[in-house]
């Protein structure tokens, strides 16, 4: 997800998606070279908020699956396929949980040299 240099904006109004503060998102458009003009949603408090951040193309497959059934069979099949979205959702942030907890432990590591060194 790296990468979301963002040069405009859009306001949705009908609530989708929202954020963990329970804001309505704001949309954006990548300018990084990872994905140029790929669309994404952001927390409006996103220095002092949740920080969430989603794809667009994965919230709109997301909301035309939940909004399109068509019977029970098609709930079962949006059933599972939401479950394995909400999979893929708690790997990635167990992902970077990690990585966060790698480089609070460097950054400890690397204040303690600077100190020992310094002080």
């Amino acid at each position: 997800m790296g990468g979301s240099k963002a040069s405009s904006t859009s306001e949705v109004g009908n609530g989708l998606p929202r954020c963990g503060c329970n804001e309505t998102m704001k949309l954006w458009v990548s300018k990084s070279i990872e994905n140029p003009g790929r669309k994404f949603w952001k927390c409006r408090n996103y220095m002092n908020g949740c920080g969430l951040f989603l794809w667009d193309d994965l919230v709109s497959e997301f909301a035309v699956k939940e909004t399109n059934p068509s019977g029970c069979r098609q709930c079962e099949v949006n059933k599972a396929y939401l479950i394995e979205f909400a999979k893929e959702i708690v790997e990635e942030i167990d992902c970077r949980v990690g990585k966060l907890n790698k480089l609070e432990k460097l950054k400890k590591r690397l204040q303690w040299k600077r100190g020992k060194i310094y002080g």
